[in-house]
């Protein structure tokens, strides 16, 4: 409706600004030259104004319909908006301030990981075991791939909280983030609920295990990664056993695995 006014608008404009210079011709106010020039100028100023201003942010806008519609469909996104709609909210204006900043939209996407990542840690103690270790399984396989091509990148995505994190679009192939998205859109999805029954005490025996077998090859370091913002900390060392951590965790029975992930990652033991 506001298009079609808009025409209507320009066409009587027009209209009216032809008129009164064929008017101002026929009375010899002015040249045919000059009649001719007055009656273009509006139009190429309108011209101007139209490809300078407002072409592009139309532009801008239907770029930003897209985004919506997109966010809206990619895994986890679409579940939080069902499930936690005012957080689903904060994340639609937060990747329309990204794009109105002129970011690509696959960058502005992955910056609302922290949004999403933060519900999944509140979810952690309420997720099948089966979820929970498939989403570590693939966490533990971007952390090896960021960890070859950087120890401070890897630091950074691992301790977000020290060094400020790291846009993972930006590091790891697409098909790899794909297959994370999946993972954390099923975890998601089905901890909506009561937590699975756990053996704490087996989890803590089993934990316990995990670590005598770090302390075994990283002795005093292994402490450090209680503290990963001190002063002077070996940030690729803190990326090597952190690896190893998750990965001998991950070697443990599926059932012994997601118990310990819990305390770990869920602070079910506190």
């Amino acid at each position: 409706m506001l298009t079609s006014n808009a025409i209507l608008i320009s066409i009587f404009s027009t209209v009216f600004w032809l008129m009164l210079t064929r008017w101002l011709w026929k009375s010899k106010k002015l040249t045919a030259p000059a009649a001719i020039l007055l009656f273009l100028l509006p139009i190429l100023a309108g011209n101007i104004g139209y490809y300078r201003w407002m072409a592009p942010q139309r532009q801008q806008e239907a770029a930003i319909d897209y985004a919506r519609t997109q966010l809206a469909s990619l895994p986890v996104w679409r579940t939080i908006k069902v499930q936690q709609p005012a957080l689903y909210q904060q994340a639609s204006d937060e990747l329309i301030g990204y794009l109105r900043k002129g970011m690509p939209l696959r960058q502005a996407v992955e910056l609302l990981r922290p949004l999403a990542a933060d519900l999944l840690n509140q979810r952690i103690n309420t997720a099948r075991d089966k979820d929970l270790i498939a989403y570590m399984q693939i966490s533990l396989e971007e952390m090896k791939q960021i960890r070859q091509l950087s120890p401070g990148q890897c630091f950074r995505f691992l301790f977000p909280q020290v060094k400020g994190g790291v846009n993972i679009a930006e590091l790891l192939p697409q098909d790899l983030i794909a297959r994370d998205l999946v993972a954390m859109d099923s975890l998601l999805q089905h901890s909506n609920g009561a937590a699975p029954p756990d053996d704490l005490s087996r989890g803590r025996q089993q934990l316990q295990k995990v670590v005598q077998g770090l302390y075994n090859r990283w002795g005093s370091d292994l402490q450090t990664l209680n503290t990963p913002g001190e002063p002077g900390a070996d940030e690729t060392k803190l990326c090597d056993m952190t690896i190893d951590l998750y990965q001998s965790v991950l070697a443990l029975t599926d059932k012994d695995s997601a118990n310990v992930l819990r305390i770990i990652i869920g602070g079910t033991d506190n």
